[in-house]
């Protein structure tokens, strides 16, 4: 339900933390036995008679990289993207109703300035700018990646908000397996998925496939009716979808080739707002895509090179009860990209990108197909000229078609506190470039080719701690804060002649801080895990060269000034139980804070069972999702389910005995 202010106008303070927030944001600045999800690979291991530290190249980037736990990821096998990242990252997942369009974005920005990949292969739309999580199924990928801000320079364009890297890598000498699952849910939701595979010493290959429908005719609470709140069913929504993939590698010594493949084809009907009542336009939207990533990698003395070429193509088509509401769009993006580096010394290494992406799209919003050819470079060079200081700057520049566009800049450090790599301290400046998309600068009526890019300046500090206790206890605590401004911010306003149009009129400033904190350790036969993130993001509206604008000063819509999420898990020989718990505060709705959405708290949890007999393995799995019944909307007039329930079956044959391996 939309909130009010009195006045109509809400100054744009501080709103106060309820206590059970205050209670874990105090868990996370004071605990130092807290593990997150966070970027910790096992690369260059140091072994004391107390912990065991892994300073790793992911951990000593100058800026906040987050890895989503790989538990995290199969435990949400059967779901999307976007469940994954709202319960488990920093990233704000905005949702028009269960099922419909789902975007991210990373510290106050909107989603369209979040950059997304699978194995390097954009998969933001030319048109639009955005990608849709909703279709983007777990099954997919193998590992998900979160870079915040944009002072990566290594990808071909760039992004302001941050990047989302999903990945499905291979895995060599594991045998022989196969997989089915089952799912089924709430109102008539049903899935299915299975995968095979082969890997030895050199090779590995996996192939996967799902399929899922249901009505969706979940139970809400409509609480504009004319009669008063009221439980009713929402109509228009139901869904289906399918696909496959296919990953294929190879490897020798230190070269590595691989091959991805992923098709994806879904089917939603879109329901509509709810006001006082639900409003129906029969409205429905397919989705057809086709992705292809190749990929190598080599190192050979001094020299690294890679190599990655891909192409995707997507088809949308929208479905409305008005005729003229229709939509047809079509996109292919084709990209490839060359890494080399070279150590010049022992102590620096010379890194050089450089990159094209060719798209195209279509639209009935456009007289014609639209293309657009981007070329970048970019150089860096990493040094560590004192035995735990790490010094970083890139350089990258874009030139793209019919568009002058700035030179793009970092400069970052990294230094190890103590020599173990337990405490660590990062920071950098950066300078970063958005592109207009094709709907900003084609779109018939209010398109504009005279854009110019969304500029970001800012910069990010950090400290980062991480051990391993001898007893297997990990632990890791990470706090950030961050500041940038951003200009020639892109919006549409209703131009002269009765339509919007878009231009380059506000700029943005947005700081914050943020937290992560979890930890993992045995106590006595019981296997614990747990994590918490929280942020504090004040993305406010600098300047506007809109006349008589209200919204300077106030809050960009739909990003929360506070957002936590906490994760708990516990597991014993064959049960394994776990909560997942997100708190956003109010969301506001309109530019000039008038109105907004009340603050919302929801709890998943879930039980399963292990059994497991020689090369068998079956997992049951129960998952409660809005455990509290609480109602919540996303997005304005769009409102999420009330309590529902999923149940999943995994049957799991492995070619390597499960016999020797015992649950703790």
């Amino acid at each position: 339900m939309v909130q009010r202010s009195p006045a109509y106008i809400v100054p744009a303070t501080v709103q106060r933390l309820p206590l059970s927030a205050a209670v874990l944001i105090l868990f996370v600045l004071f605990s130092l036995t807290a593990r997150a999800q966070d970027s910790f690979e096992e690369d260059t291991v140091n072994i004391s008679a107390i912990t065991v530290t892994a300073p790793a190249s992911a951990r000593l980037a100058p800026w906040s990289v987050v890895r989503v736990e790989p538990d995290l990821i199969s435990r949400n096998n059967g779901g999307d993207v976007a469940s994954v990242l709202q319960s488990a990252s920093l990233l704000y997942v905005k949702r028009y109703g269960n099922h419909g369009l789902a975007s991210v974005s990373v510290r106050g920005l909107s989603g369209s300035h979040t950059l997304v990949t699978w194995n390097g292969l954009p998969l933001n739309s030319p048109g639009n700018g955005y990608a849709d999580f909703t279709i983007i199924p777990v099954m997919a990928l193998s590992s998900v990646r979160i870079t915040s801000g944009g002072a990566d320079l290594e990808d071909i364009t760039g992004y302001i908000g941050g990047k989302v890297e999903l990945g499905s890598d291979p895995e060599f000498d594991a045998g022989r397996m196969a997989s089915v699952s089952l799912n089924a849910g709430s109102y008539s939701q049903y899935s299915s998925s299975g995968t095979i595979s082969f890997s030895g010493p050199k090779t590995s290959i996996r192939l996967g496939a799902w399929a899922g429908a249901g009505r969706n005719d979940f139970r809400f609470i409509n609480e504009d009716a004319p009669g008063g709140p009221a439980e009713e069913r929402r109509s228009n929504a139901s869904f289906s979808s399918g696909g496959m993939t296919g990953d294929m590698a190879y490897r020798h010594g230190k070269s590595q080739i691989s091959a991805h493949l992923w098709y994806n084809d879904s089917d939603r009907e879109l329901p509509g707002p709810v006001t006082t009542v639900q409003q129906d336009f029969g409205e429905r939207q397919t989705d057809r895509s086709l992705r292809g990533v190749v990929k190598f990698s080599s190192e050979q003395g001094k020299l690294s090179v890679g190599f990655m070429t891909g192409i995707t193509g997507d088809i949308n088509r929208y479905y409305h009860q008005v005729p003229d509401y229709n939509g047809d769009n079509s996109s292919v993006t084709f990209s490839a990209r060359l890494r080399m580096g070279y150590r010049i010394t022992e102590r620096t290494l010379l890194v050089l990108h450089a990159g094209e992406a060719a798209e195209r799209a279509g639209s009935m919003g456009y007289e014609e197909r639209e293309t657009r050819n981007i070329f970048s470079f970019s150089a860096g060079l990493r040094s560590n000229p004192l035995p735990r200081l790490n010094l970083l700057f890139q350089v990258r520049q874009m030139a793209v078609s019919d568009m002058k566009v700035s030179p793009e800049f970092t400069a970052g450090t990294t230094w190890m506190v103590t020599a173990s790599g337990e405490h660590l301290l990062r920071a950098n400046f950066s300078r970063n470039i958005k592109l207009p998309c094709f709907n900003d600068l084609y779109w018939i009526p209010g398109g504009n080719s005279s854009l110019v890019p969304e500029q970001s300046t800012g910069g990010e500090i950090s400290w980062s701690f991480v051990t391993i206790a001898s007893t297997a206890a990990r632990n890791t605590l990470d706090l950030a804060i961050h500041a940038s401004h951003v200009s020639d911010m892109i919006q549409w306003i209703p131009g002269p002649s009765a339509y919007w149009q878009a231009v380059n009129l506000r700029s943005v400033n947005v700081k914050g801080a943020e937290a992560r904190a979890g930890t993992e350790r045995l106590i006595n036969d019981y296997r614990l895990s747990g994590y918490l993130n929280y942020a504090f993001t004040r993305s406010v509206i600098a300047d506007s060269d809109i006349p008589n604008d209200r919204s300077a000063g106030r809050q960009l819509i739909y990003a929360p000034l506070h957002h936590a999420n906490l994760n708990f898990g516990i597991e014993r020989r064959w049960f394994n139980a776990g909560m997942a718990a997100a708190w956003e505060s109010r969301r506001y709705t309109t530019s000039d804070n008038s109105e907004w959405l009340p603050a919302a708290f929801m709890t998943d949890a879930s039980a399963g069972a292990t059994i497991t007999s020689g090369h068998i393995r079956i997992n049951t799995e129960l998952k409660v999702y809005n455990l509290f019944n609480i109602s919540s909307e996303s997005v304005r007039n769009y409102p999420m389910p009330l309590r529902t329930v999923n149940l999943k079956l995994t049957l799991t044959w492995s070619e390597k005995s499960k016999d020797h391996e015992e649950i703790p």
